[in-house]
């Protein structure tokens, strides 16, 4: 993009700063909001791409909450994982930099900085019950949308696809013959896990409340959704959404279990008879997830040598962007690495955030992340179980999302996919906002004031 079109652009900053002066809050739910159209930018014309502009709004709110005198007294929220975060920050940015030295800033960006600038302005402005609603209204809304026009380039076809802006083999792909729909994104994890988290956390506060218009449309709509998840052919969502939903029926709508399985058969039934027989084929193969296997036990057995790691940032997107920055467009004929680091080699990537971490911050590392995801989803739980009304709802709906982020992570690189791990950490610090200002000064649970009446379990 041009510096006239950055000089341009001013006068919005100029406008979005004037807007979240009295509630940075906004500036965090405008980026919730743009953030799963980022993906259009591929086929949008030069002058709207402005590279960085949902970093540049994040720390413009970031300074505005921490710097601009308010007169907001609701209590901060519970970060109870937040030391174990600190201490991965402190071990992720001092391997980057003694490993990588400047070109260590791509990893330490890519691995923290929606870790750290999220939860980070909602602890100085955390979010109140309305935020919290208007957040949901959000997913709910957009992510209808979004799953209608994934749906829609099943019959657009590749061509169509390719006639709009879109690439072949980076953001047009195929499993076995069947085009896997990506929706407004760059590619189709980001839209599959995307939907996969607003079902999980906008179903079960819908399902909490079915006879408010808004819940009662989303519910109507799921299928929609689940539809495209389907379509994106990503087996990792799939396993995540079917696991969560689990959690959900399991914990507190197990009059709905039923219904979800007699769904879930149906679904299979249908997709099965729609894919074709490669398509089929593919989707159920197993040959994908033993050349990851191949590559994952090569990891495995150089932990003993490395017990540290390599380095944060030495695979996937980090290093990509750091041989980028060495290299130029030299970088994109270099060989593919199969199961080690390679010095001037594409980067492996491991399609297991795991493993990722086990390479890069060694046993280590995978401990301490593990750790986090472990107090977000006992977090998210206990919380769903000491508060009533909208927010018992969703902070329910965040745990069932932890557990299928983690069991999606399995089998692909989550937290290096755009904005999953945005949403990741903005919903863990929304279920902190929650546990706090639901506690009275005793410490004893208060029943939340609601406008809507809570499903009894």
């Amino acid at each position: 993009m041009g510096t006239l079109a950055y000089f341009a652009a001013l006068p919005v900053g100029w406008m979005f700063l004037r807007w979240i002066w009295d509630r940075p809050q906004r500036g965090v739910l405008l980026v919730a909001a743009l953030v799963p159209f980022n993906g259009l930018l591929l086929i949008a014309p030069e002058w709207m791409r402005v590279d960085g502009w949902k970093e540049g709004l994040l720390l413009l709110t970031l300074a505005v909450a921490a710097f601009v005198p308010h007169r907001d007294n609701q209590p901060r929220p519970a970060l109870p994982w937040w030391p174990i975060a600190a201490a991965l920050l402190v071990f992720g940015v001092s391997s980057a930099f003694l490993t990588a030295g400047k070109l260590g800033l791509f990893g330490i960006k890519i691995t923290f900085f929606y870790l750290l600038v999220v939860p980070l302005i909602l602890y100085l402005r955390p979010f109140t019950s309305r935020d919290r609603d208007v957040l949901v209204t959000i997913m709910m809304i957009e992510s209808v949308g979004i799953a209608l026009f994934g749906l829609a380039q099943q019959a657009i076809g590749a061509d169509g696809l390719a006639q709009m802006g879109y690439e072949h083999n980076v953001t047009i792909r195929f499993a076995g013959g069947l085009l896997r729909s990506f929706g407004t994104f760059n590619q189709p994890f980001p839209f599959a896990f995307y939907l996969v988290m607003v079902l999980l956390v906008g179903g079960s506060v819908a399902l909490a409340a079915p006879g408010r218009a808004r819940n009662r449309a989303f519910l109507f709509c799921t299928p929609i959704l689940v539809a495209g998840v389907a379509a994106s052919v990503v087996r990792a969502a799939i396993v995540g959404l079917v696991v969560g939903a689990l959690v959900l029926a399991v914990v507190r709508y197990r009059e709905h279990l039923k219904a979800l399985l007699i769904g879930t058969g149906v679904l299979v039934l249908i997709a099965g008879g729609a894919a074709s027989s490669s398509a089929r084929s593919s989707l159920l193969s197993s040959d994908s997830l033993a050349a990851r296997e191949m590559g994952w036990r090569v990891v495995t057995r150089t932990v003993g040598s490395h017990p540290f790691g390599d380095g944060l940032g030495s695979t996937g997107a980090a290093k990509a962007a750091q041989l980028v920055a060495e290299l130029g467009p030299m970088a994109e004929n270099l060989p593919y690495a199969t199961g080690e680091v390679q010095i001037y080699g594409r980067p492996y990537q491991p399609d297991n955030y795991y493993v990722k971490l086990l390479i890069e911050l060694g046993p280590v590392g995978v401990w301490l992340f593990v750790a986090i995801m472990v107090v977000i989803y006992l977090l998210s739980m206990r919380t769903a179980r000491t508060v009533s009304g909208n927010d018992s709802a969703l902070a329910l709906g965040v745990g069932a999302s932890v557990l299928a982020c983690a069991v999606a992570s399995v089998a692909s690189s989550y937290f290096e996919i755009f904005p999953s791990d945005f949403y990741f950490w903005l919903l863990a610090a929304v279920v902190g906002c929650i546990a706090t200002q639901h506690n009275s000064a005793d410490g004893e649970p208060v029943v939340a004031r609601s406008f809507v009446r809570e499903q009894v379990s």
